[in-house]
């Protein structure tokens, strides 16, 4: 006797025994655990294309000399005057500092996050047939961001431990306040010279090079935690949602439109690595969205069932 299945995009009885028995065999395996944990208590992601509207020009990282004008660390970079283009690389977040934190006079149980990112990066100087002048010259950008998450309330407690052992008989105070945990990783997209006209009496002289302008994609995750025990149940990877406080002046298309790099902070595990699954988020994903949109397409032995 032959059984035949049919199958519509709203159902898929392969599919869902297949499913069945993996997820059987899986709660068998299952079972619950105590743990101390750092439990996220909120968590966002950032995708930032930063311009000149939001880091500035360029800036000496160190104390620098470009043709005979010394320039000191933290300063604006003069380009030289024969610079005809200017190349961004080895790009790299050197710094982020949490400048504050403090709840949201507002809306109880969220807290106001102030960040600071310092990037620093290479920047090489050529004239117009390509040739580089002189040596690459290192600099560096700050950006700075401020965001709210729920990050609840609860009490100061005190709390005594010898996991370090700097001293077992010390006790020390943990803060109501939640903890913070960032992320951040970040691409050079672009840089450019910007010029000025020289006016000088009685002529018009060609116009000079007087800052650079580079713009720097930024991926980051921003998340508050508690210490706190918990029972837990794994099921992978957690996303979070989109920061509600992105909002670019001046959208960058190219960077907007690249799948937010998941696996950069939560690299695959070894199933999905072998199987060449990604965590990368799609840039038209947006969390909670209905996902079971379903097609059956069998390549076993459950759809001929004699």
């Amino acid at each position: 006797m032959n059984n035949t299945f049919e199958f519509n995009n709203n159902n898929c009885p392969c599919e869902e025994n297949a499913n069945n028995n993996i997820n059987n065999q899986d709660n068998r395996k299952i079972k619950e655990e105590c743990i101390i944990a750092f439990k996220v208590y909120d968590s966002c992601r950032q995708q930032d294309c930063l311009t000149a509207n939001e880091i500035g020009p360029a800036r000496a990282a160190q104390n620098i000399i470009i043709g005979n004008e010394q320039i000191q660390e933290g300063e604006i970079i003069d380009p030289p005057s024969n610079a005809a283009a200017v190349t961004i690389d080895n790009l790299c977040v050197k710094k982020i500092i949490i400048v504050d934190k403090s709840p949201n006079p507002f809306k109880n149980g969220f807290w106001d996050i102030d960040l600071k990112y310092v990037f620093k990066y290479r920047l090489t100087f050529r004239e117009a047939d390509g040739t580089p002048i002189n040596s690459p010259v290192c600099a560096n950008s700050i950006f700075n961001k401020k965001i709210t998450l729920f990050g609840s309330i609860g009490s100061d407690l005190v709390i005594a431990t010898d996991l370090f052992r700097s001293n077992i008989n010390d006790s020390t105070t943990l803060k109501a306040e939640p903890f913070i945990f960032v992320e951040a990783k970040a691409v050079a997209l672009s840089a450019e010279l910007k010029f000025q006209r020289q006016i000088s009496p009685g002529q018009d002289l060609p116009p000079e090079p007087n800052r650079v302008n580079v713009t720097i994609g930024l991926f980051s995750i921003v998340k508050l935690y508690h210490l706190v025990n918990l029972n837990v149940q794994s099921k992978g990877f957690c996303i979070p949602r989109e920061c509600e406080e992105i909002s670019p002046l001046n959208p960058c298309d190219f960077f907007e439109s690249l799948d937010f790099p998941m696996d950069s902070f939560a690299p695959p595990q070894k199933p999905e690595f072998l199987a060449g699954i990604s965590n990368n988020i799609p840039s038209n994903y947006v969390a909670g969205a209905n996902q079971n949109n379903c097609s059956c397409k069998c390549n076993c032995n459950c759809c001929n069932n004699n």
